[in-house]
């Protein structure tokens, strides 16, 4: 998989790994519930392709931060869940909710001034 950002630098790295919206949400699907089928996430994440959902969790799989196991072999069907590594993410999400709540929800969305060019 190619890398977008310089991982020299540690954000840059995590940035590549969930820095995506769909990639995200997906975190926090699994994170509100401790596993979730393939359509689960296509129930709660409207405006997510069949295509991209399944690139987004074939990626962050391969990342180590998503494993599958199988709920039914005929046919066969996953179910994608946190690993550990995946669950250290916890606290940035965290962060992620306690910001939006409070400026997002807030109504705080406005953009600061720019400063004009003399």
């Amino acid at each position: 998989m190619a890398r977008k950002y310089d991982l020299e630098c540690p954000i840059a790295g995590t940035l590549d790994i969930i820095g995506d919206r769909w990639a995200i949400l997906i975190l926090r699907d699994l994170f509100r519930h401790s596993a979730r089928r393939f359509q689960d996430f296509e129930a709660t994440l409207p405006g997510l392709t069949p295509s991209v959902l399944s690139a987004r969790l074939k990626s962050l799989e391969g990342d180590g931060v998503v494993a599958t196991r199988t709920y039914e072999t005929h046919p066969p069907r996953l179910e994608y869940f946190l690993t550990p590594k995946g669950r250290e993410l916890g606290p940035i999400l965290l962060a992620m909710k306690s910001w939006g709540e409070k400026h997002v929800r807030a109504g705080d969305t406005q953009k600061p001034a720019r400063a004009k060019n003399r």
